[in-house]
């Protein structure tokens, strides 16, 4: 299994942070290389809300289903994915205020099974690399950003 860690520092409420993460509907708007997101399960928010993405990462088009596994609110969230070919993601996220905002830290491991085998494991480090890193740059814009409806 694969696995990185990153962590950002975010100038704005917990409250604003975390409401980014647990709009599903919403996560084209800032998650790198989602095109399309729909909820596919009864539960609404926290626990056991699942949702299925349609995905462009390096050209190439990925179909995923996620499940929030874990819902503490306003500390931690883990987030457990079925990717195509037998791979599977978790992404487990804490969250910190500070004087400065909050900090959000982030553990991503993952076996990419049979795509990881075909593409090779180091180049597919490096695109989730960057794509994580882009996603975090995505969510620290949009929890920073000032205006109508968006005072955190």
């Amino acid at each position: 299994m694969n696995s990185l860690k990153k962590q950002i520092l975010m100038r704005a409420s917990l409250r604003k942070v975390w409401g980014i993460l647990g709009d599903v509907a919403r996560m084209p708007e800032w998650v790198d290389g989602v095109k399309e997101c729909e909820r596919t399960g009864a539960v609404k928010e926290g626990q056991g809300l699942r949702w299925r993405e349609s995905c462009v990462l390096d050209r190439q088009h990925i179909e995923a289903e996620h499940e929030m596994s874990v819902w503490e609110p306003m500390k931690k969230a883990v987030i457990q994915s079925k990717l195509p070919m037998n791979g599977s993601m978790t992404r487990i996220h804490h969250f910190q205020e500070t004087p400065e905002g909050v900090e959000v830290s982030v553990e991503f491991s993952w076996d990419l099974g049979i795509a990881g085998m075909i593409l090779g494991e180091e180049k597919v480090k490096n695109i989730l690399d960057q794509s994580f890193e882009n996603t975090l740059a995505n969510w620290k814009d949009r929890a920073e950003k000032q205006g109508p409806g968006t005072r955190g």
